[in-house]
């Protein structure tokens, strides 16, 4: 990254001390990046190999992907939850207080994981006709979310795994463990669509299993290492006695998951509207998230880290350090998001062009990509306010107004703007944009407000 002015950054609001030693935020910072850049290029590469099978079955996957993501929020109520929590323990350098919440986190996700996995896999079919796909697309869709949500407990595992090594200082190693994971799954997905010699798996199951191998990997490499290096957090010494915790960390959790999981709906919701203009648009929409994920990915890293920081420091009780903390990396994120958009437009036709050769969806995915520039800049405004709010403690404002925003904004105006005017796929980003604007001034006009220095948790 290139050096900022010293005005716009100073390193020094970046470093905290707790019981796990000096923490800073670009030591949080780029592992936390590099972990979202290789989840997000898993999905990235299962799409680009799809491309190469057939349009309706990056449909299918991208709709079941969708609900998948929406089930994967719904267990970050608990990780969300346990980091804020943990962090704030660490930060007031009560470290056996955080191995308690680690340790209730594990076992209460592991048991919600696999009755939320089961239920699903059941109704799989009913639960992809929501998203209002027909057909083949339905079909495919209905045998990569059987396959793929049945084991989806593991992901909820693997987030709470990642969220003990991030808020104990040691977040690279979650970028390891993504980096074998990554791995496992491009080489299986290869395997699959190409068959470079007979593979047993073939198709969109095939697709669906090298998915739930590569999760099973993850989470089994993550628990190992839990257990070699940081075994202060492992079962040793726990009994069912201390579930008990699992009500501060839902405290903290619920309000976070609701906005969380309420977007993930809407977004289902919306996707399900552009289902109505055909299975292009459903490909546009999904080739067009692929690419503008790695433009907003270093805002959402950013306001990851700063989360962190912010817990450590509200734990610490350095709340104006927490204060002038966000208000420099909210600079800095809206500064990256609108550059990176913008180089993003330009360079789009070829980028869209690695995924297809469909004219329709060249030229609406670069009308999308205009749109983009203002989605993107509200959006680094939610990554770094949002999540600072949550890393404070302050959860209950930040769920009620994304609750209200997406509905109102992102699913009423893309039904406004998107269907009933006509505009199409540009109406419903536009309606994105309007969304992101929504929640990122509010959550600022928060912020400056420093009502969020009394809910900190550490002290309870």
């Amino acid at each position: 990254m290139p050096a900022l002015p010293k005005k716009l950054y100073d390193p020094a609001l970046g470093r905290v001390e707790t019981s796990q030693g000096e923490m800073r935020l670009g030591a949080i910072f780029l592992p936390l990046f590099l972990e979202y850049l290789l989840m997000n290029l898993m999905h990235t590469v299962s799409t680009w190999i799809l491309s190469y099978y057939a349009d309706n079955s990056v449909a299918a996957v991208g709709s079941a992907g969708q609900f998948m993501s929406m089930i994967m929020t719904f267990y970050t109520v608990v990780s969300s939850g346990a980091a804020v929590v943990m962090g704030q323990k660490i930060g007031a350098k009560k470290t056996e207080e955080a191995t308690d919440a680690a340790f209730c986190s594990l076992v209460f996700i592991a048991l919600l994981g696999l009755s939320v996995s089961t239920i699903l896999s059941f109704n799989a079919r009913r639960v992809m006709a929501l998203m209002n796909i027909t057909g083949e697309v339905l079909d495919e869709a209905e045998i990569y979310f059987r396959i793929a949500i049945r084991f989806s407990f593991l992901g909820g595992i693997s987030s709470v795994i990642y969220a003990i090594f991030r808020t104990s200082g040691h977040p690279k190693i979650s970028v390891i463990i993504n980096i074998f994971m990554n791995v496992v799954n491009a080489a299986l997905n290869y395997l699959v669509i190409f068959q470079p010699f007979p593979f047993p798996l073939k198709g969109i199951s095939g697709v669906a299993i090298s998915y739930v191998i590569s999760m099973c990997a993850a989470a089994l490499t993550g628990f190992i290492l839990l257990r070699r290096m940081l075994p202060e957090f492992g079962f040793r010494g726990k009994s069912f006695k201390t579930l008990r915790n699992i009500r501060q960390i839902l405290a903290i959790g619920i309000p976070g998951g609701i906005s969380s999981f309420s977007y993930s709906i809407s977004q289902v919701v919306t996707t399900s509207m552009i289902a109505t203009l055909g299975v292009a648009a459903v490909s546009t929409k999904i080739y067009v998230s692929n690419l503008v994920y790695y433009v907003y990915v270093l805002g959402m890293a950013l306001g990851s880290a700063t989360s962190l920081m912010i817990s450590w420091l509200c734990g610490a009780g350095k709340y104006d350090q927490a204060y002038r903390l966000n208000l420099q990396n909210l600079k800095i994120v809206a500064l990256l998001n609108g550059s990176l958009s913008t180089l993003l437009f330009f360079f789009g036709y070829p980028l869209l062009g690695l995924f297809t050769d469909d004219p329709v969806i060249l030229t609406a995915g670069r009308t999308l990509l205009a749109i983009d520039i203002f989605v993107e800049i509200f959006r680094g405004f939610n990554h770094i306010e949002e999540f600072s709010l949550r890393g404070s403690g302050d959860v209950v404002y930040p769920m009620i107004v994304a609750t209200i925003s997406c509905w109102v904004m992102s699913v009423g105006f893309a039904y406004i703007l998107g269907i009933r005017m006509g505009w199409g796929l540009a109406g419903c980003w536009f309606a994105f944009g309007l969304d992101e604007m929504a929640r990122g001034v509010s959550y600022l006009i928060r912020w400056r407000s420093r009502r969020w220095m009394t809910k900190t948790v550490a002290d309870r």
